[in-house]
């Protein structure tokens, strides 16, 4: 049985128009078509392989859960946050955990689920004010390469100096300037 018919269709892969014989042609050529299956083959095989580094990635979570005692480590990689938060929490007996041993502590999931649904009270938001000083002008100022010039010191122990005492910097341009009273009474 022959048809008669004759479609103008758009390729599925190239997308050049072309003349199909029947209704359901997709591809202008055995090439094409050749090398929409490769591509569609090669998605799926990048899609599972995707799929299979989520699963190897979230499967020691999904084992923690399970689990009937954590210890800090997992336990700070099941919520998300660092090693030292979990014992600031539990420091501040905001969560209860069991010291077995100086390196073995244990904390139960049924404790952690109590530190959601109690209300928080022992943890206060401290909002502390911006001050704001002025500005020194800059014939009054060092900046940083004439500070470590002038003191011998390197950069990373000035910036040290600077962060621990709360030193004001400012930048203009492309230098950052220090005012000269308040880094000559720490460096004197």
């Amino acid at each position: 049985m022959s048809s008669n018919i004759s479609v103008y269709r758009i390729c599925g892969f190239c997308g050049c128009e072309f003349l199909a014989k029947k209704t359901t042609t997709k591809y202008c050529s055995l090439k094409c078509a050749s090398k929409d299956y490769k591509r569609r083959l090669r998605n799926q095989k990048i899609e599972n392989s995707n799929l299979q580094t989520i699963k190897i990635k979230n499967q020691p979570l999904i084992d923690l859960k399970d689990k009937e005692f954590l210890t800090v480590k997992q336990l700070a990689l099941l919520l998300g946050f660092s090693v030292k938060t979990v014992y600031r929490l539990i420091n501040t007996k905001g969560i209860n955990a069991y010291n077995f041993s100086k390196r073995k502590t244990l904390i139960r999931p049924t404790d952690i689920d109590a530190l959601f649904d109690k209300p928080q009270i022992g943890f206060e938001v401290v909002v502390r004010p911006v001050e704001q000083s002025k500005q020194a002008e800059i014939k009054d100022c060092y900046t940083i390469t004439e500070i470590q010039k002038k003191f011998n010191i390197s950069s990373g122990a000035l910036y040290n100096l600077i962060k621990r005492n709360n030193i004001n910097k400012f930048s203009k341009g492309k230098f950052i300037y220090v005012a000269k009273k308040d880094i000559e009474v720490f460096l004197k």
